[in-house]
């Protein structure tokens, strides 16, 4: 039997911040996968089991919070942390409201942001 460490997907147009994500997941034991638009992270969704979504909300396609609603539609249980330049209230009670989980501005607090992590998706 195969031992996978948990797969959280980063959805993030940025390709620096999914670099930055992906080592400092994988340096805590999780596998990280990664997509820059609200049509391949939807498509990674259904296709790959996911223990977690980490989503930017200004995308190329579309906005996190449309992304997060069409992931509610087929998953309940999908925990979905926004991590968002924007620190707007309007845009973070949007997205709570979309069914995210959390909601944390960047540039991120590491500590908060592991918090997080470990608290819905312990290794």
């Amino acid at each position: 039997m195969i031992d996978r460490s948990p797969t959280i997907l980063c959805v993030e147009d940025d390709l620096d911040t999914q670099e930055m994500l992906k080592i400092l997941l994988s340096e805590r034991g999780y596998e990280c996968a990664s997509a820059g638009t609200c049509s391949a992270a939807l498509r990674l969704v259904r296709e790959k089991k996911i223990a977690l979504l980490v989503l930017d909300n200004s995308l190329p396609d579309g906005t996190g919070v449309e992304l997060c609603q069409q992931v509610r539609e087929f998953d309940k249980q999908l925990p979905i942390i926004f991590v968002s330049g924007s620190a707007h209230e309007i845009e973070r009670f949007d997205a709570l409201k979309s069914g995210a989980n959390a909601f944390l501005t960047k540039p991120l607090i590491f500590d908060e942001f592991f918090a997080l992590l470990d608290n819905y998706v312990p290794i």
